[in-house]
């Protein structure tokens, strides 16, 4: 019993439960959001709202966001492209490559969203580290589609064994590392300026 007691105070002393429990809740609140929300601003919902899919619709704006940063993307490779609204992205020559809910990467910015909200740090640079994780998911998430409609146009041989979701989860996930990195060595740096101010 007593050999218990001390492993459970070691696992208190170096496991942050207060940060674990903000991420899982963070991470968890805006998986199932997503979800709720792409069913309120479905014409096929139960609960659809017109207002909501017209107006606040920010699914369809990252989507869009996307498939024309995309399309200006295969264009400097010289690839003719044009976007068939909602979701698709077409080469002139009839390659197309369909942007769904799954590849939009909501989940691994979510995943980033919530690791540096869970973070004891001002809002103002919370804020900003989102900001900058978000955009880099997404800049790899448009080269992901614009890679995959120019090897789709070219044809050139796909991997039936790597699939291009994993590829961009392996990029997204690494670049997420990266800025761990990152956000944890400033966070050290700005914590020993302020120790060495006070003293």
């Amino acid at each position: 019993m007593q050999i218990l007691k001390q492993t459970a105070r070691s696992l208190v002393s170096y496991f942050d439960f207060s940060f674990f429990s903000k991420f899982i809740f963070v991470l968890l609140g805006l998986y199932y959001f997503n979800i709720f929300f792409l069913g309120i601003t479905t014409p096929a919902g139960q609960f659809y709202s017109s207002f909501l899919e017209k107006n606040c619709n920010y699914i369809a704006w990252i989507t869009s966001s996307i498939l024309y940063t995309s399309k200006y993307i295969v264009s400097v490779f010289g690839l003719e492209a044009y976007v068939e609204y909602p979701q698709t992205i077409k080469a002139l020559n009839g390659a197309w490559v369909n942007v769904w809910l799954p590849c939009l990467g909501l989940g691994i910015t979510g995943f980033w969203i919530a690791f540096v909200v869970s973070h004891v740090n001002t809002w103002k640079e919370k804020l900003l580290w989102v900001i900058a994780g978000t955009l880099a998911i997404w800049f790899i998430n448009c080269w992901r589609i614009s890679l995959l409609l120019i090897a789709l146009d070219r044809k050139w041989q796909i991997s039936y064994y790597v699939d291009h979701h994993t590829i961009f989860n392996i990029a997204a996930y690494s670049v997420i590392g990266l800025l761990i990195y990152l956000y944890y060595r400033k966070n050290d740096t700005d914590m020993d300026y302020q120790i060495s101010n006070r003293s």
